[in-house]
C-alpha cells in the first residue's frame, strides 16, 4: 500500500528538479548577460556549455524517475513536457553563444539590453511559476504569473521588429544585416520558449485542480 506521505515525498522530488532546471535557464541568461556587457571579441563557450549540461541531466533524472516511479504526482506526459520545455531555453541560449563566438569582432558596437531585459524578466517568471506550482498549486497566483510573461513575449516581438528596422535603412552593411537578424531572432526565441514552459505549467495546474 502506497502512502500518503510518500506521494508527498514523490511529489516534491519532481517539483525540486523542474525548479532546478529552472534556476539553470536563469542562470544561463545571466551567463549571458555578462558576456555582452563585456563585449567579448573570443567569448569562451564552456559556461555555456555547463549550464545547457547540467539542465540536460535533470532532465535525464526526471525522464529516468518517470520510468521507476508506479504513481506520478501530475500526468507523465506533462512532467515531459514541462522539462523539455524548460531545458529548451538554455539550450536556445547557448545556441546564440555559439553564433556570436563566430561573428563578436563583427558585433561589438551592438547593445543587446533590451532583448536581455526581457529575457531575464521571461526567465524569472518561468522560475516563479515552478516554485509557485510546488508550493502549493495557486492558480490565481500562477495566471498572474503567466500573463506577466505573455506581456514579456509581446514586448519582445515589438523590440525585434523595431531593432530590425535598422537593416532596411539605406547604407546599412548586409552581411551585418544577415547576421544580426539571426541574433536578435535567437534572443528573441528564448523569450518564446520560457512562454512556452508557462503554458506548459498553467496546462499541467488547470488539469490537477
Amino acid at each position: 500500500m502506497i502512502s500518503f506521505q510518500r506521494l508527498l515525498g514523490r511529489e516534491d522530488e519532481f517539483c525540486a528538479l523542474l525548479e532546478a532546471s529552472a534556476m539553470e535557464a536563469c542562470h544561463a541568461v545571466a551567463i549571458l548577460k555578462d558576456v555582452l556587457k563585456r563585449h567579448e571579441l573570443s567569448p569562451t563557450l564552456h559556461e555555456f556549455a555547463d549550464a545547457r549540461s547540467k539542465d540536460k541531466k535533470i532532465t535525464e533524472e526526471i525522464s529516468e524517475r518517470l520510468i521507476t516511479t508506479f504513481v506520478t504526482p501530475m500526468e507523465r506526459e506533462d512532467i515531459e513536457d514541462l522539462a523539455a520545455a524548460l531545458y529548451k531555453i538554455p539550450k536556445t541560449i547557448e545556441k546564440f553563444a555559439e553564433r556570436y563566438s563566430i561573428v563578436a569582432d563583427k558585433v561589438k558596437d551592438v547593445d543587446f539590453s533590451r532583448q536581455l531585459v526581457l529575457m531575464e524578466k521571461a526567465a524569472s517568471l518561468v522560475l516563479q511559476m515552478v516554485q509557485a506550482l510546488r508550493a502549493g498549486r495557486d492558480l490565481s497566483g500562477i495566471k498572474a504569473l503567466q500573463y506577466q510573461l505573455q506581456i514579456a513575449e509581446s514586448e519582445a516581438d515589438d523590440v525585434l521588429l523595431d531593432m530590425e528596422r535598422e537593416f532596411y535603412q539605406p547604407g546599412f552593411p548586409a552581411l551585418k544585416a544577415v547576421i544580426l537578424k539571426d541574433l536578435f531572432s535567437l534572443n528573441e526565441k528564448v523569450v518564446d520558449r520560457c512562454r512556452d514552459a508557462g503554458n506548459v505549467i498553467s496546462r499541467v495546474l488547470l488539469k490537477n485542480s
